[in-house]
């Protein structure tokens, strides 16, 4: 056994392999339970025949890759376990099959795009029949301020008449700059009876396609990642792209909403009124000023593409935070959950009871702080008042909002000229002062340095200054309180 398994032996076909330990093991085995005829080849179970019946599987195989050119060896396999009871090719089998298949070359021209086959063109009938939606960007534009911003242009395109019915300048293809292009071009001419747009986030979001569904407005199906389907648009794009970005290049923008008139002067100007091959006319012309027959409401358009959002409402102060911002809701609902639904361009909610009512929100606003009244406590007569002021003894400090010691060494520092403090002893001068006279009004304090500073001239000691505002303070012949005194 050493012997056989440590040297290489020499084969039928002239190859030289080491015979390992186990298959002499199995040798031996299979002789003495068999015989010699144990170690003869067993035959296939198939006799040498080949593979015939999963032709079938292969077949099906194919269609489903020609029915989305996309599908993984895992997909398939999946789909061919349930579709056949019998499937059992191993996913190597199957592709090696699939490649042999003559339909092969068509699933790749699929793959790789390259699919010469020729192509349908299909137009509307009549003007607002059918409208493409399609976003242009990102291109940086400059500011007269200063830097530039990436924005993106929205348009809606008439598929009869290739007219523009609205450009929407936003700095993001997102859901709210697609409802904001739609709602403009069906607020001027109403809806259309289809429209076509691609698979993009924002255009295939929920609430922009519900809207539509409420709007009545049919959604033509569009494979992804095929701009065939978008031809028209497409070629807007490419006007709008020499006719508008590049000219910005030479041209001063203010802000966003300049660029929106820029924007919409081009189209009225220029596109609207060139001359299209296609139809043989300027798209101003063949649209006419036609409307569609099916009018909206701007307030039912806007209904139209509320969002809905559950949220739980604060219990004390009734605030709830909506996509759209934040909102107060009635008593009854404080601190309860509820549904809303709630415009997506506006800061507009309402609230909807179990009984299907809606309620409208106000925004919640958020109050400043209460200004602080400069003037003494308030007293009232009364013996109540002689124990209140017998138990109050002196008046309690309480300091102007923002205005201690750090901004008594910033007005010292202003009327010096120079850093205040600069040793701790003046600190110290400071400190003293302050607790002797303070807390002091801002104002009352700023006008007692300047007189000091007049009276006393230029490059005086801190402690000149600080005596000259103590004898300001104690300028009193009244009993007045040092507030009264600096004002």
């Amino acid at each position: 056994m050493r012997e056989r398994t440590a040297h290489a032996t020499t084969w039928p076909d002239g190859s030289r392999k080491r015979i390992p330990r186990s298959t002499l093991h199995r040798w031996i085995q299979r002789y003495q339970s068999d015989g010699l005829a144990g170690l003869l080849p067993q035959p296939r179970q198939d006799l040498g025949q080949p593979r015939t019946g999963d032709r079938q599987h292969i077949d099906y195989a194919i269609g489903l890759l020609l029915e989305q050119p996309g599908r993984s060896l895992q997909q398939l396999d999946a789909y061919l376990r349930r579709q056949f009871g019998d499937y059992a090719l191993s996913q190597a089998t199957l592709r090696r099959r699939l490649r042999a298949h003559p339909a092969w070359p068509a699933v790749e021209r699929l793959r790789t795009g390259k699919d010469h086959r020729l192509r349908d063109r299909y137009e509307a009938q009549h003007a607002h029949e059918c409208w493409q939606l399609d976003g242009k960007g990102p291109f940086a534009v400059r500011l007269v301020a200063g830097g530039s911003v990436r924005v993106h242009v929205v348009s809606v395109l008439d598929d009869y008449s290739r007219a523009i019915l609205a450009a929407h300048v936003a700095g993001a293809e997102d859901t709210a700059a697609t409802i904001s292009a739609f709602c403009k071009a069906a607020a001027r001419y109403g809806l259309p009876g289809r429209m076509q747009f691609d698979r993009g986030a924002a255009f295939d979001s929920n609430a922009f396609r519900n809207g539509l569904a409420q709007c009545g407005v049919h959604r033509n199906y569009v494979r992804a990642r095929y701009p065939q389907a978008q031809g028209k648009i497409e070629a807007y794009h490419r006007s709008l792209q020499r006719w508008f970005v590049d000219e910005l290049r030479a041209q001063q923008v203010h802000d966003l909403a300049h660029l929106q008139d820029l924007l919409d002067a081009t189209i009225a100007l220029v596109y609207q009124q060139h001359r299209h091959r296609s139809i043989g006319m300027s798209p101003a012309q063949r649209l006419a000023g036609q409307v569609s027959s099916r009018q909206i409401s701007a307030a039912d358009l806007a209904r139209a593409f509320y969002v809905s959002a559950t949220a739980q409402s604060d219990a004390k102060t009734g605030e709830v935070q909506l996509p759209n911002g934040r909102f107060r809701v009635p008593l009854p609902y404080a601190g309860k959950r509820a549904l809303f639904r709630c415009d997506p361009l506006a800061q507009v909610a309402v609230l909807i009871t179990r009984d299907r009512r809606e309620l409208a929100l106000e925004p919640f606003l958020v109050k400043p702080l209460p200004p602080v009244d400069p003037g003494d406590v308030k007293r009232g007569s009364g013996r109540l008042q002689r124990l209140l002021d017998d138990w109050r003894g002196t008046p309690r400090a309480n300091a102007e909002p923002a205005f201690g010691i750090p901004e008594v060494f910033q007005a010292l520092a202003e009327s010096l000229g120079r850093q205040v403090p600069a040793s701790e002893q003046e600190a110290s001068y400071v400190q003293t002062f302050w607790w002797t006279h303070g807390p002091l009004e801002r104002t009352a304090f700023l006008r007692a340095c300047t007189r000091a500073k007049v009276a006393l001239g230029e490059g005086r000691p801190l402690a000149t200054l600080l005596a000259d505002i103590a004898r300001q303070i104690a300028n009193d012949n009244d009993d007045e309180s040092p507030q009264e005194v600096l004002a």
